[in-house]
């Protein structure tokens, strides 16, 4: 009985990512509310995605008013979620937590760890990253931390350069990273490695798409003022 006990300890288990045990505290989750979180995931591999209080207390030493003021500050700090779902095949409506919050903080803490490592010359991609931030006027998803990585790390384009391509989708309104991307793959294709040579570039196209726009009046628009277009890099494909 024991050899078999000591077999299922062995084999049954929950798998934690090494980088959840790194950085659970950097994103202000306490040792008590992780090991909260372990339970949910254990309980959630089992089958179980919306354990009770009971059953919580039961695998805890915290008491149940304890657990239930954990699960409300997780819940308020967007660190799990609860989510009502609908079983069609059952038709019953049922309830589950869902643990991706949690994960989605830990990445961009590793993320941002990750640039704190590099040496100075490339701390440039963290001022991208802020300035990103801002712009968009909230923080990045993981998948756009990534992306903006890959665009430095593996596509190697200029700091400057996509700076510049983060202005232009501002001032065409088309705030959104597959749009900048479009732009630095355009640039890419001619050439350009400069926010100079990017401006210059950019001003072509809007001087062209302006002379071949019929103007409202006489003297330009109704309102009397002169039009600027904004050119649509989605839309252009140009030769190669």
């Amino acid at each position: 009985m024991e050899r078999s006990l000591y077999q299922t300890l062995k084999e049954n288990h929950t798998v934690l990512s090494h980088l959840l045990l790194k950085f659970y505290t950097r994103i202000g989750l306490s040792d008590q509310e992780m090991m909260l979180f372990i339970h949910l995931l254990a309980f959630k591999n089992e089958g179980k995605e919306f354990p009770t209080v009971e059953e919580l207390g039961e695998r805890m030493s915290a008491e149940g008013s304890r657990i239930i003021s954990m699960i409300q500050r997780m819940v308020q700090k967007d660190y799990i979620k609860l989510e009502e779902c609908f079983d069609e095949q059952k038709g019953v409506h049922y309830e589950r937590y869902d643990l991706d919050p949690l994960y989605e903080k830990i990445a961009k803490a590793a993320y941002l760890a990750q640039l704190e490592q590099k040496e100075e010359p490339e701390s440039e991609e963290k001022n991208l990253y802020t300035l990103f931030e801002q712009e968009f006027g909230r923080p990045l998803s993981p998948i756009e931390c990534e992306t903006l990585s890959l665009w430095v790390e593996q596509d190697k384009y200029n700091p400057e350069l996509i700076e510049s391509a983060l202005r232009e989708a501002v001032v065409s309104g088309k705030l959104n990273f597959r749009y900048i991307d479009r732009i630095l793959f355009e640039w890419q294709r001619h050439n350009i490695r400069t926010a100079k040579e990017a401006r210059e570039y950019s001003l072509r196209f809007r001087k062209y798409q302006r002379k071949e726009q019929k103007p409202a009046t006489s003297t330009g628009t109704e309102s009397g003022t002169a039009s600027f277009p904004f050119f649509n890099w989605l839309d252009y494909d140009s030769e190669s």
